[in-house]
């Protein structure tokens, strides 16, 4: 491994195996693609059926294929040492100390929640990652892949327009607006998924997608484009949460200042920070009492926006019991219960019973301990430090997109618990993942044949 620059190796150009070089890897790209696509579409409210001890659903049967696929493309092609990252080891250190949490969770408490949490929202999203790892990404795949989170963004912004204006008839799938299935956030543009954060989350990054085809899209297509724009601003406001307008705020804020000229980018970032402020201060009142969902009131969301601080403090209470290791993963719920019943808490602990814990950071402080959150954010410190890195280098495309994906997920972190949000991990993972591959490209070969630096 050459580390001879800091969060830099050398990419080896990938032998031509019996798959071909190109074809089977873009192959398990696809693969993965349509597979992440599925969990977000055609997830478990979609549809599922019981087998193998496990509900089924489209995305879990063809994660067999992805996984069946990267074992073929390994076996032909290898995943060349040098091309490992910080960033990987970081990733799989976590996935490794989560999976024992949960197994010792698992044989403690004798039931499954734990073992479920660690599969479906680290294990699964982990594999997606190290899968598009194996996979060199060409210049031609990399705007691929932008067009489809583009075409994803639009169909969420369109739906969620719709569920907010109440048009049964325009929301696809019709699960979407069914109360039975879920009455949550019901009102607000909660999408596929049924969560606004992740469907704004989605949103905010394949606006981000459309930002970077619109820089090379002809003059006679401006207009369409100003369209789209216009589409995906809709589509984000309509999730109605003020975290998802937050970091599409920051997001837009770190395009603008990687595509202006480098004697303006102070400005730009001094003025979007400061917009951001007024707006908040300006609109206060309305921001935090404002009615979202069908069954909430607007005083019921404004206590819902004071809670957080006493959920806070009952984390804090938890993690101080439990500092290295936390109480267990899934575990929240249940080890907050003695905490509850303590009468002589300084903060109106009671208030906590019906919600789980509303940050990310904190959430896995109290679950997987002290030794748990530092692994994890050494890993989101080694992502930013990479992707910085890399657009540093000169590269956007996906490693633009990648960073607007982290800084989105970050400040939806800051306000909910987004490890359990469904999807939430993957999608992250999985566009980190095509990223990296991107600076690891034949392509860039083809740019620098001596030697090309990728940021790993």
């Amino acid at each position: 491994m050459n580390l001879s620059h800091p969060g830099v190796v050398t990419c080896v150009k990938p032998e031509a195996g019996p798959l071909g070089s190109s074809h089977g890897t873009s192959v398990l790209l696809l693969l993965t693609l349509v597979t992440l696509f599925a969990g977000i579409i055609l997830g478990y409210p979609f549809w599922h059926t019981q087998g193998l001890g496990i509900p089924l659903t489209f995305d879990r049967m063809l994660l067999g294929c992805v996984i069946l696929g990267a074992i073929v493309v390994f076996l032909h092609k290898g995943f060349m040492i040098n091309s490992i990252a910080k960033s990987d080891l970081f990733l799989a250190i976590l996935l490794a100390y989560l999976g024992v949490s949960a197994a010792m969770t698992v044989i403690r408490e004798h039931h499954l929640n734990p073992a479920a949490r660690y599969v479906f929202f680290y294990l699964v999203p982990g594999v997606l990652y190290f899968c598009v790892r194996l996979t060199p990404i060409t210049h031609r795949a990399e705007k691929a892949v932008l067009i489809a989170f583009g075409c994803l963004g639009i169909y969420l912004s369109l739906t969620g327009l719709a569920e907010v204006a109440g048009l049964r008839s325009f929301v696809v799938p019709s699960y979407i607006m069914d109360r039975s299935v879920s009455s949550e956030f019901l009102g607000r543009a909660r999408g596929p998924l049924l969560n606004p954060v992740v469907n704004g989350f989605l949103m905010t990054t394949a606006w981000a997608a459309w930002f970077l085809l619109g820089r090379s899209t002809a003059r006679r297509w401006w207009l369409g484009m100003l369209m789209i724009h216009g589409i995906m601003a809709a589509g984000v406001i309509s999730t109605l949460t003020r975290s998802v307008w937050l970091g599409a705020g920051l997001s837009g804020i770190l395009l603008g200042y990687r595509f202006l000229p480098k004697a303006y980018r102070r400005a730009w970032l001094a003025t979007g920070i400061l917009g951001i402020a007024l707006m908040v201060l300006a609109v206060k009142g309305f921001f935090w009492e404002m009615k979202r969902d069908r069954d909430l009131s607007a005083a019921e969301a404004a206590r819902s926006a004071q809670l957080r601080p006493v959920l806070a403090q009952l984390a804090w209470q938890m993690a101080k019991d439990h500092p290295f290791f936390g109480v267990g993963l899934a575990e929240y719920d249940r080890a907050k219960m003695k905490y509850l019943a303590n009468p002589q808490a300084s903060y109106p602990i009671n208030q906590a019973k019906s919600y789980t814990q509303h940050n990310v950071f904190l959430s896995i402080l109290v679950e997987a301990g002290g030794i748990g959150l530092m692994v994890f954010l050494f890993l989101l410190g080694a992502w930013g430090r990479e992707l910085v890195v890399g657009l540093r280098a000169g590269k956007r495309g996906l490693f633009l997109l990648a960073m607007v994906a982290l800084v989105a997920y970050l400040v939806n972190g800051l306000f909910h618990d987004v490890s359990i949000i469904p999807q939430m991990n993957a999608v992250l993972f999985t566009i980190i993942g095509m990223a990296k591959s991107a600076g690891c490209s034949a392509y860039d070969h083809l740019r620098q044949p001596a030697q090309s630096p990728c940021f790993a």
